[in-house]
């Protein structure tokens, strides 16, 4: 087609404003001052050095040392603010340095090849960014014949390598950008003959996207909320942006929005599971979201409405989730009890080797943290010795955000969970519910094919979580069973005999006490050598010492074990607790702030399972030192210092109480 038939066609397709329907594009960030920056010819990428983006610009070296940053440069991120500025303002200095930098791109890249520049998520980022650039320069004077021409060739090339399935995968988030990208190319250029087949293709795509990507519960399926988050922010604006249909898309949409709800810990964060970031979901203002529940938890109980529920089993997905409540609004939000256990193995997409694995956040404070995803680097072969352990990077700080260690859950002979060579379980829920205030979950999967591994959690918000492994070789195999936790950056812990106890920032005392017998290791923060080991990972590209504490079993082919973390002064003192080989029957008990605790149950996969709790009060039981004291306050209106003496008088009955046993 001539300049002239291409500006005719497109002159004759009405406009559309510019799509926001990327990550890098939501929350706000891009403003008029970042894209008069941008055009100076000055762009950085979070901690990456500046590059200068004005033409001619090195597209081959300029960001090649890092895989992501090299990801978003060939996506054309930091064009998003500069086509959003020409969009608000329509000034025509904005358009004509992005046709400057299109050209110069697609005159150093002629034709689809390997590398970054053609990696299926850049096509799609670049799909809409382009499409905009295409339609306004057909429309403006500023823009010459040659540059227009050169434009349209570069997004038939676009067009072309969208409708090859080869970039085009569904079982992860990349197919989300690739048809997203298509439809909003194919809707900037519908004056064109011959879109009509990319447009039902891409459609088609998205509902296939749909099916396969997220449960039925409204889950999405790559282990990580950060890229649910991602999917379904990007899945409503093709909504609010008319790409496909509300009537078919709606349902679907409410809830996946209303299930990402339930990863918002009452601080604002999502949790950490797979490759989640530690960045904060509260705004004021989300444009993007339509679901009540989830308006809810992201604006901080401001706006929308909260669940009816407070804990939620996803049993198709693999997540339990369980809250103490959900505020009634801003003042109480995020002084809430939170907790979340992933049992999830759907594909190798973000799944990190931590099944079972859990976060926890209570009395205002995150307690057991995930280690967070530090970012891509140095692609493993499959070949390589990584490669065929499941691990897609080689970056040793990559390799330890991924592993068994870094998580909260049991590590088995000092190696990760496999994740290649086995097949995926789906879900590993089996139990869930509430009990006389209790909540707790059951969990079962299987580690090297032989071993079968039970897990129950029950948390009291407020009080305690109990964590309960139950492990089992069926080849009766010896092993070194190690039950891990890693603990916020900003709790200190300390060892106490074979226990363990951190301070809270607001005067808590966290205890960590085992409830049957278990080798209590050093506590560990910030390792490096021999191994990585006590570290988070909360900004991409970087890691932070953290404590762990560990408590293991060694060679032998079962165990269980079991480890109460209790708010308190004092720590809780374990009583006589039982557990069969088999793991059907367990009976832990302990005491703890003048109460007697016996929790009792089965293990989550029979179809017998049971969960009972008895709680009684210790009566109290005064030294002679103590009846003396007591006499005299009888006796005397006030005794000098008597709030020391009241302070005496619990503290000598918890040790009572702990001497009993």
């Amino acid at each position: 087609m001539s300049p002239e038939e291409i500006r005719s066609a497109l002159a004759s397709s009405p406009t559309h404003p510019y799509e926001t329907l990327f990550p890098d594009d939501h929350w706000g960030h891009r403003t008029q001052a970042a894209a008069n920056k941008t055009i100076s010819g000055v762009w950085k990428l979070r901690n990456f050095p500046e590059i200068n983006v004005n033409p001619p610009v090195d597209w081959e070296k300029a960001a090649s040392p890092n895989r992501a940053w090299n990801f978003h440069f060939h996506s054309w991120d930091f064009l998003s603010c500069v086509l959003a500025a020409h969009d608000r303002t329509g000034e025509p200095r904005y358009l004509s340095w992005a046709v400057q930098v299109v050209c110069d791109w697609a005159r150093c890249h002629p034709q689809v090849a390997p590398g970054m520049a053609w990696y299926d998520t850049a096509i799609g980022l670049r799909g809409y960014r382009l499409g905009y650039v295409v339609e306004r320069a057909a429309r403006s004077e500023h823009v010459g014949d040659a540059d227009l021409t050169l434009l349209l060739r570069c997004a038939e090339l676009h067009l072309e390598a969208l409708s090859d399935d080869r970039f085009f995968a569904p079982h992860s988030n990349h197919g989300f950008y690739v048809a997203a990208g298509q439809l909003a190319l194919t809707r900037r250029l519908r004056g064109l003959p011959g879109l009509g087949m990319h447009r039902r293709q891409a459609r088609e795509r998205v509902r296939q996207l749909v099916r396969t990507q997220f449960t039925p519960g409204g889950i999405h399926r790559e282990h990580s909320p950060g890229y649910h988050l991602v999917a379904a922010a990007t899945f409503q604006k093709l909504l609010d942006t008319g790409l496909v249909g509300e009537e078919e898309f709606r349902p679907m949409l409410d809830r996946i929005q209303e299930a990402l709800a339930w990863f918002v810990l009452p601080n604002g964060r999502l949790a950490m599971f797979g490759d989640t970031s530690h960045v904060s979901v509260l705004r004021e203002e989300q444009p993007h979201i339509a679901d009540p529940a989830l308006t809810f938890a992201v604006t901080g109980g401001t706006r929308g409405k909260a669940p009816n529920d407070r804990w939620r089993s996803f049993p198709e997905a693999g997540y339990f989730i369980a809250r103490d409540r959900w505020p009634k609004g801003p003042e109480d939000y995020a002084d809430c009890s939170y907790l979340a256990q992933t049992a999830a193995f759907h594909s190798r997409t973000h799944k990190h080797a931590d099944d079972l694995s859990m976060v926890w956040y209570d009395r205002g404070h995150e307690i057991l943290v995930d280690a967070g995803k530090f970012g891509y680097l140095d692609q493993t072969t499959p070949d390589s010795d990584l490669g065929r352990a499941g691990f897609p990077y080689a970056h040793p700080s990559r390799v330890y955000v991924e592993s068994t260690r870094a998580h909260n859950t049991v590590e088995i002979d000092g190696a990760s969970y496999q994740r290649r060579g086995v097949t995926p379980y789906g879900s590993g829920i089996r139990r869930a519910g509430e009990h006389r205030g209790i909540l707790y979950c059951g969990t079962h999967v299987r580690h090297n094919r032989t071993i079968r591994h039970a897990r129950t959690l029950a948390l009291l918000p407020g009080e305690w979580l109990l964590v309960h492994d139950w492990l089992w070789d069926t080849a009766e195999r010896p092993h070194t069973y190690t039950q891990r936790f890693h603990f916020a950056p900003e709790l200190d812990l300390s060892p106490v005999g074979d226990r363990f106890a951190a301070d809270l920032p607001d005067t808590s005392r966290l205890h960590v006490v085992p409830l049957l017998p278990a080798t209590a290791l050093p506590p560990v923060k910030g390792q490096r050598e021999p191994d990585l080991l006590g570290w988070i990972s909360r900004r991409d590209g970087e890691l932070r010492p953290c404590w762990t504490s560990a408590y293991q079993i060694a060679g032998e082919p079962s165990c269980s074990i079991s480890t109460l973390m209790a708010f308190g002064r004092k720590a809780p003192e374990p009583g006589l607790s039982t557990v069969d080989k088999q793991g059907e029957r367990v009976c832990l008990r302990w005491a703890h702030e003048g109460e007697d605790w016996t929790l009792s149950f089965g293990r989550p996969d029979r179809k017998d399972f049971y969960f009972h709790m008895e709680r009684e009060a210790v009566p109290y039981e005064p030294t002679p030192l103590q009846r003396v004291v007591d006499w005299m306050r009888e006796r005397l209106p006030v005794l000098p210092g008597d709030g020391l003496a009241e302070e005496s008088r619990r503290e000598s009955t918890a040790g009572r109480l702990y001497s009993r046993r």
